[in-house]
């Protein structure tokens, strides 16, 4: 699903998507991949039991994943980011929907032509399932997020795993979110004013500054790590991280 809330997701020395997908190219497979396709936001990109043909990878942008409730109600189950990998199951349907959150760009390949490479390339199977093992993690981590976790918890872990998901890394600490405070509400199993509130609570505890152009700066990451973790804190700013008025 490509999001998860563990700290060590995609670490560098895993495979994404892409790498498998450069992966694939070197084969000089003809015809492997799509030219690169642009969606433009809130467009869908595939629905919940169509008949999975293809695989996408994503390029650019973030893409919200979804499945439908049988009272009509939407359970956002992750996002999908560069490096991700789209419509890849056992069944023969797609399990769940997916929708550009922002422009969003996918190259896309055959089931059947990925099966076939996958029959004869061992090193491509190990990197495929290292990537798949990384999947299960993140769903594993989601049932721990929704199952344990207080609200306060739930929008740490979720702050703190972005940030790790796009920066592979905790020294930039801008976070832009492409996603509404409704997709953060649905995906944490919240309201949107709970999500508001808890907002205004780390906002209030100066652990976070929300900027005008939709994103956060996150100015304590250590205090974020013990909410997250389910720790007391004593909130302070990080030494080199001054509050801006």
């Amino acid at each position: 699903m490509g999001f998860s809330n563990s700290q060590e997701s995609h670490p560098a020395d895993l495979p994404t998507a892409l790498t498998i997908a450069d992966s694939i190219r070197h084969h000089n497979l003809p015809g492997a991949f799509t030219d690169s396709v642009a969606y433009a936001k809130e467009q869908s990109i595939l629905s919940e039991g169509e008949l999975a043909t293809d695989i996408h990878i994503v390029v650019s942008g973030a893409v919200r994943l979804f499945k439908m409730m049988p009272d009509g109600r939407r359970q956002i189950i992750g996002f999908a980011f560069p490096g991700d990998m789209l419509g890849l199951s056992l069944d023969d349907r797609y399990l769940h929907s997916a929708e550009a959150i922002s422009p969003v760009i996918l190259r896309h390949m055959g089931r059947r032509q990925l099966a076939a490479l996958l029959e004869r390339d061992h090193g491509l199977r190990k990197a495929l399932l290292a990537w798949t093992m990384t999947e299960l993690q993140i769903a594993q981590d989601q049932m721990l997020l929704l199952g344990r976790k207080d609200a306060t918890e739930r929008l740490s872990s979720f702050l703190l795993t972005l940030l790790q998901r796009r920066n592979h890394s905790t020294e930039d600490r801008h976070l832009p979110l492409a996603m509404t405070r409704t997709d953060i509400a649905d995906y944490l199993g919240l309201t949107m004013e709970t999500v508001s509130r808890t907002i205004s609570l780390l906002k209030g505890r100066r652990l976070i500054r929300p900027l005008a152009d939709h994103s956060i700066e996150l100015l304590n990451v250590p205090g974020l790590q013990d909410l997250a973790a389910g720790n007391a804190i004593t909130v302070q700013l990080d030494p080199q991280r001054p509050a801006k008025a």
